[in-house]
């Protein structure tokens, strides 16, 4: 048995911490600054040289026009993006914490020269954008049936604590399908929370799932308020606002309540 520490397991729709580092970039406001303070404490002695000064103002105009190069294909990838779903890193602005999501491109806007993506309710950058899925592609080459077997990441409709019905993103193992209304339903994990993915709402399949089909090990609280370790199969996460959970054995545990995962 292979012991997988948590803090490796990398997931790209799990919540997660980590330090984001400030990226210092050298614009074109910068480099024209740094030519005119250049030029006003030159030595009126030694002034600087006019070849010297006409090559720095052609590299102004050469990386002004690879900025606004840069820029517009921005812009076109983003607007290519709309009514598809991605997957994004998103910055809660409350806690600082580092969340990866999925949901549907709705609109794209630009605000002070910056490419922004609505999504539901968030406004992502274009560079936390990080996977593109369209699920009729998806639909066009993989049958419902094929898919037994395989991990699938999808979205479905269920009411949270407040009994408001909301999108919620679910990954896991397909156990079988299941036709209502003529229609194909995926299966994914056992018991009273056994979850039915429409077909049509399959955004992505999972090659390397992280966690779904390995044994996890969680320290819980009962409605008492005393600890107690759950041990399991992990049958598929649940990912909502209110947080990503984990189904195993019958219950729903918390990520971060996760001590180890393990190989089974």
């Amino acid at each position: 048995m292979n012991r997988v520490n948590l803090a490796t397991a990398d997931s790209d729709y799990l919540k997660v911490t980590s330090d984001r580092a400030t990226k210092q970039e050298l614009d074109k406001d910068a480099f024209m600054n740094l030519l005119i303070t250049q030029m006003r404490y030159q030595d009126p002695l030694n002034p600087m040289d006019n070849q010297e000064m006409m090559a720095q103002l052609a590299q102004f105009s050469a990386l002004e026009q690879m900025t606004n190069v840069a820029q517009t294909v921005e812009k076109q990838f983003a607007n290519g993006m709309i009514g598809k779903h991605v997957s994004y890193e998103y910055a809660d602005p409350d806690t600082g914490q580092i969340q990866y999501l999925m949901g549907k491109v709705d609109y794209v806007k630009i605000n002070s020269g910056e490419t922004l993506i609505g999504i539901g309710d968030k406004e992502v950058k274009v560079k936390d954008v990080k996977q593109v899925v369209d699920p009729s592609v998806i639909q066009a080459n993989t049958s419902a049936f094929e898919l037994i077997g395989r991990t699938v990441q999808g979205m479905v409709k269920q009411k949270n604590s407040q009994q408001k019905e909301e999108d919620v993103i679910v990954e896991g193992e397909v156990l079988g399908v299941r036709m209502k209304d003529e229609k194909p339903y995926l299966i994914i994990g056992t018991g009273k929370d056994q979850v039915e993915v429409d077909f049509n709402n399959v955004q992505n399949i999972v090659d390397k799932p992280t966690i779904t089909g390995r044994m996890i090990t969680a320290t819980i609280k009962d409605i008492d308020g005393t600890e107690k370790v759950v041990q399991g199969v992990a049958e598929y996460i649940k990912i909502s606002k209110e947080g990503t959970y984990v189904y195993v054995g019958g219950q729903f545990v918390e990520f971060e309540a996760i001590q180890t995962i393990t190989n089974q």
